[in-house]
């Protein structure tokens, strides 16, 4: 009985040992905010940026601007992906990927990794939008000086 229960506690520690970690790390938030995880299950809709970033509102109206690692090329032009979890959470190096219709249906394309997710309000937001939006205007420059590329030429 009492060695039952022996391996019952130490089975009991093991799985306190194993899952407090990820847990904690669920909940890691630097210094500026970002976090590396959210609750996948709080996640209220999601908009694709650019190829480059996407908007993830959570419950509570809460905003995450998740800078990819890298450019994940078609985003942009799809607007769509998916992911799967196998946990509660979707976190950074998670991967997405591209949805892409085909008629009545979609399929999954490319996969691209996710960035940790930073804390937005819908300020910044509307500021980061603007300044995404901005025509770049060309550099002012003075007009190069026209040279005379004849002189010393014999006829």
């Amino acid at each position: 009985m009492i060695k039952s229960s022996l391996v019952s506690w130490m089975a009991v520690g093991l799985f306190i040992c194993t899952f407090v970690p990820a847990v904690a790390q669920e909940e890691e938030v630097e210094a500026d905010g970002s976090k590396r995880c959210i609750n996948a299950r709080s996640i209220r809709g999601a908009d694709v940026i650019d190829d480059n970033y996407v908007l993830f509102e959570i419950q509570g109206r809460r905003l995450f601007l998740n800078r990819l690692p890298k450019s994940c090329v078609g985003l942009s032009r799809d607007r769509r992906f998916s992911y799967d979890t196998y946990t509660r959470s979707l976190c950074a190096r998670d991967k997405i990927r591209i949805l892409k219709e085909a008629g009545d249906a979609f399929y999954e394309g490319r996969s691209c990794s996710l960035g940790r997710f930073e804390p937005i309000t819908y300020d910044e937001l509307q500021v980061f939008l603007g300044e995404r939006s901005a025509p770049i205007e060309p550099e002012k420059t003075a007009p190069a000086g026209i040279e005379d590329v004849t002189k010393g030429r014999r006829p």
